[in-house]
C-alpha cells in the first residue's frame, strides 16, 4: 500500500474544571500531542449543508494508514482539520501488514 501523504494526528488532552475534576470536553489546542504519520487520503463525497443562511460544504474522506488512530483524534492535512467519523477499522491480513482505515469529515464555511 502506497502512503504518499504526510498527515498530522492531533491527540486531545482532557480538560479539568477549576476544582481539578475532569469534564466531558477535549482540548485540541497547542497543548494537545501531535505526531506525523504516513497515509493515503481519498475523497469520498461532498454535500452542501442545507442550513439557512450558511454556505457550508461537508466533505467526506477515507484515510488509510499503518499507524494506529483513535476516534477522538483529529487529522490535519493541507491546512484542513478532519474529524474521524465512527470507529477506525483495523485490518490484519493473514500475510501482510496491519493497516487502519477511517472515515473523515471536514466542514467548510
Amino acid at each position: 500500500m502506497l502512503l504518499p501523504h504526510r498527515l498530522t494526528v492531533i491527540t486531545p488532552v482532557g480538560v479539568v474544571d477549576e476544582y481539578g475534576n475532569p469534564v466531558l470536553r477535549l482540548d485540541y489546542g497547542p497543548g494537545a500531542a501531535r505526531r506525523t504519520i504516513a497515509g493515503l487520503m481519498q475523497p469520498t463525497g461532498s454535500t452542501p449543508n442545507p442550513e439557512p443562511g450558511r454556505q457550508a460544504v461537508v466533505t467526506t474522506w477515507r484515510l488509510f494508514t499503518t499507524s494506529p488512530i483513535a476516534t477522538s483524534d483529529r487529522i490535519s492535512w493541507q491546512g484542513k482539520t478532519f474529524r474521524i467519523t465512527g470507529e477506525p477499522s483495523q485490518w490484519t491480513p493473514r500475510f501482510g501488514h496491519t493497516h487502519y482505515e477511517a472515515n473523515l469529515t471536514h466542514v467548510e464555511g
